[in-house]
């Protein structure tokens, strides 16, 4: 949120002289190695490691951006995440640990299990999870199998799990 309320680089300005608008800002996930733990104890005070140049541009010089709040399964409060800008492209990073996939709370280890169960027993494991989300991944994982490994993938779900990068996000 800037100072008027608004959200940054979300909607362009609307601009009345000749002059073209600049570069519209792209929100951009950078994933890093990192235990959650440590971050969750440090806070603010964690010493992220600056990425060497923008993945989008390939400018030298990142400035940081102040910190996003994100939340995580099995954490009591928001962890604070480092976020980086680049002034050439005016892109937004937002460091997040790849345990994770990004807009899910729950790490990759811990979906890849229930879905390998599932897989297997033909249910559900007794989970503190929530079965919406569980069914919310699966289907989604059904879904990017048909889309991008062709109805003609024979090797099951958990192989199309390790195969694709995001598997159980949807599609957009």
């Amino acid at each position: 949120m800037n100072r008027a309320g608004g959200e940054f680089c979300r909607t362009p300005r609307p601009f009345t002289s000749g002059v073209l608008p600049p570069q519209q800002c792209t929100l951009m996930i950078y994933f890093v190695s990192v235990l959650l733990k440590d971050i969750f104890e440090l806070g603010k005070k964690y010493p992220w490691e600056r990425p060497r140049a923008c993945p989008r541009c390939g400018h030298y010089r990142l400035w940081g951006h102040g910190y996003a709040q994100r939340y995580f399964r099995g954490f009591s409060s928001c962890i604070y995440l480092k976020c980086y800008r680049c002034p050439a492209c005016n892109c937004v990073l937002t460091v997040r640990p790849d345990s994770h996939f990004s807009r899910i709370r729950t790490n990759r280890e811990l979906i890849r299990d229930h879905i390998a169960r599932r897989q297997t027993m033909g249910h559900w494991p007794r989970s503190d999870l929530l079965r919406s989300n569980l069914r919310y991944w699966w289907n989604n994982l059904a879904r990017r199998t048909l889309a991008f490994l062709d109805n003609r993938w024979s090797m099951g779900l958990l192989a199309a799990f390790d195969q694709l990068p995001d598997p159980v996000s949807r599609l957009r």
